[in-house]
């Protein structure tokens, strides 16, 4: 994969773009993720005749980790920003955001509404109730940034998903590392406040207009499903309910997720 990076506001973004020149996907990762969430799904996605653009949020991955406030109107008017700049075509353009990146994806449909073509959310974050207050999973995932070592990570990341057997040593390495770049903590803790901060989707969702995919796993122990009652009433709305799958369902349930989301994105009109 090649990374490139997009100078935004005088941020520097990292993303990468497959070379197939299909409509566009667009992936937003979700609270401590990067474009190294999606390496189970971006070339199987890609390999049907459809161009990803995965990216890494300022705050997390590699992108610059400015001392501000991360909140989701910062990162919808950004995610603006960065279509512009790649020129995508917003009448085949499909967004997909998991978890903070559903939030944002889905608080971006509502502010950009001409924008976006197709709409895929995986356990989207921002219409919960203001007085949930976290499940002992999630905040088992808030203290992942006191984590000392790698295995520290894994062990966090083993225990907040059940549906997840097994998490390669690789990839909390990674997220420990890029936890521990400058500014990076506090950017997560940052996202996180302004997530559960920002107005509630749950009255606007309405206002959405592109057809939308929801992805839900039965056994999501960060964002239980009985969240998802907001979403029930959209229109042009699917619902797809997975078994045996958590929060993390895109990367440890990839092959279903991945013929899903294709089929979604693959239907005509």
């Amino acid at each position: 994969m090649r990374f490139q990076y997009l100078n935004i506001a005088n941020i520097h973004v990292r993303y990468l773009a497959t070379e197939s020149k299909g409509n566009p996907v667009l992936l937003i990762h979700g609270l401590g993720g990067s474009i190294e969430s999606w390496l189970n799904n971006v070339e199987t996605i890609s390999s049907h005749n459809l161009q990803v653009i995965a990216l890494d949020l300022p705050g997390f991955g590699l992108s610059d980790k400015p001392k501000i406030a991360y909140t989701i109107k910062y990162y919808t008017n950004l995610i603006s920003k960065f279509i512009k700049r790649l020129g995508l075509d917003s009448r085949s353009l499909c967004i997909v955001g998991n978890s903070l990146g559903g939030h944002i994806a889905a608080e971006f449909a509502i502010n950009f509404p001409a924008a976006v073509h197709k709409l895929v959310l995986i356990s989207p974050a921002g219409a919960l109730p203001t007085s949930f207050k976290g499940t002992p999973e999630l905040h088992s995932y808030i203290d992942i940034v006191k984590a000392k070592t790698a295995q520290q990570v894994k062990n966090v990341l083993l225990d907040v998903d059940k549906d997840v057997k097994s998490v390669e040593y690789n990839y909390a390495k990674t997220l420990f590392q890029r936890l521990a770049l400058p500014g990076a903590k506090e950017a997560f803790v940052s996202a996180f406040n302004g997530s559960a901060k920002a107005p509630r989707l749950s009255d606007r969702l309405n206002k959405i207009k592109a057809k939308t995919l929801l992805i839900w796993g039965k056994d999501d122990q960060i964002i239980p499903v009985n969240f998802i009652y907001p979403f029930i009433k959209m229109k042009n709305c699917r619902l797809v309910l997975l078994e045996n799958c958590g929060h993390t369902l895109y990367r440890n349930n990839s092959v279903i997720f991945n013929k899903v989301v294709i089929d979604f994105i693959k239907e005509m009109a």
